[in-house]
Formats: structure tokens, C-alpha cells, sequence
């Protein structure tokens, strides 16, 4: 009999949490409130069938109990002992599967040096990863780095386009910065931008390491 993963429709509900999340999301305890989610949503919080099932789920290669071991072992529970080597080892896995979740939290990592080589160009590439799955987190934060030129060269317009779509989820502060770009460049060819926009999040990746 096939395996029955629970985890299979976490990316949806984690996202719909992410889309109106407020920037403090750049925390670390933002993660914190995740992995509780995790934990609380399938009814096996401090359970140790709960740490065996997802180590059992990410041994096997499931995507999304990779990243959930992940979030186990960078936060520790009642029978994981906090490792940020197998953090970092199952985020990697997981993020090579484009699992958003693990690619926004990897954009983070790079992005302040947070028990890995701070590293703009790796963050970059994971924010897109995350941002081409509609995650407007991502989209926000990868507009910024496009906006100030840090790990990608600038650029005015890419920094338009991903404060577009992240202003479209109604994410915190992008419908601002959207405006305040639209403003300067006086760029005024939406056809144009909506093209672009829907180039960008069909453009295929070839992996962040």
C-alpha cells in the first residue's frame, strides 16, 4: 500500500498565511510560527511519531517533509536536538525540489549570513525560486534586490515587475514601492510589464549551489 504523505497540501496553506504576512516575516521567529503551524495543523504537535513520520517522509524523498524536517532540526523539538548541519542539509534538498517554503527561507539565510556564508547572488536565486511559485514574500523581497542592486544588477524595471505581482497578493508595503517606481522611471507601458511578469515566472532555474 502507497505511502499517504499529510504534508502534500501544506505549500498552499503555508502560502495563504505568507501573502499577508507583515515584513517582520524577515525575522527568524516568523519560522518559529511556522514550524508551530506545522506541527498544530496535522493534530501531532510534541509527538514523537510526528519526528518519525517526517524523517521517515524526507528519507524517503518527499519534498515538503524535507523542508519540515528542516524547520525540526533548525528549531529542535521534544526529540530533535537542534542541528543547523542538517538544517541547512535538508533546506537544500528541499529547495533543490523548488519547494517554496525552503527557497524563501534559504533567500533569507544568504541574504544576513545566518549560520552560512552571507552570500546576495545564492539569496537572489533562492528569492526567485520562491517568487516564481507566487510566494509575494519572495516577490517583495527579490523586487529590493533588484530596486538596490544587491547579489543581481540593477534594474528599475525586473524591480517594477516583481512589486507588481507582489502588490497583486496584496503583500505589505508593495503597492507603495510599486508606485514609487512607477513614479520615477515614468514608466507608463503596462502591456509591456504584464508580459514581463508572465516571462518571469515561466523562465525555468537551474538550481542555487
Amino acid at each position: 500500500m502507497p505511502l499517504v504523505n499529510p504534508f502534500s497540501n501544506l505549500t498552499t496553506f503555508v502560502s495563504s498565511i505568507l501573502a499577508v504576512t507583515p515584513r517582520i516575516c524577515r525575522s527568524n521567529g516568523f519560522f518559529c510560527i511556522v514550524s508551530i503551524i506545522l506541527l498544530v495543523t496535522h493534530g501531532l504537535a510534541l509527538a514523537d511519531s510526528y519526528e518519525a513520520e517526517i524523517t521517515r517522509f524526507a528519507s524517503a524523498g518527499d519534498p515538503q517533509s524535507q523542508f519540515a524536517l528542516a524547520l525540526l532540526y533548525e528549531y529542535g523539538s521534544e526529540s530533535i536536538s537542534r542541528d543547523p548541519e542538517q538544517a541547512l542539509f535538508w533546506l537544500e534538498k528541499a529547495g533543490q525540489e523548488s519547494v517554496a517554503g525552503a527557497c524563501l527561507f534559504l533567500g533569507m539565510k544568504y541574504e544576513y549570513g545566518n549560520r552560512v556564508k552571507q552570500d546576495l547572488s545564492k539569496a537572489a536565486c533562492w528569492y526567485t525560486c520562491a517568487a516564481r511559485q507566487n510566494w509575494p514574500v519572495a516577490q517583495f523581497f527579490l523586487a529590493g534586490f533588484y530596486e538596490r542592486g544587491r547579489g543581481v544588477t540593477t534594474s528599475l524595471p525586473t524591480a517594477l515587475a516583481w512589486y507588481g505581482l507582489a502588490a497583486d497578493y496584496g503583500y505589505p508595503g508593495a503597492e507603495e514601492a510599486f508606485s514609487r517606481i512607477l513614479k520615477a522611471t515614468d514608466y507608463d507601458n503596462m502591456e509591456q510589464l504584464l508580459l514581463k511578469q508572465e516571462k518571469m515566472l515561466k523562465n525555468q532555474m537551474d538550481g542555487c549551489n
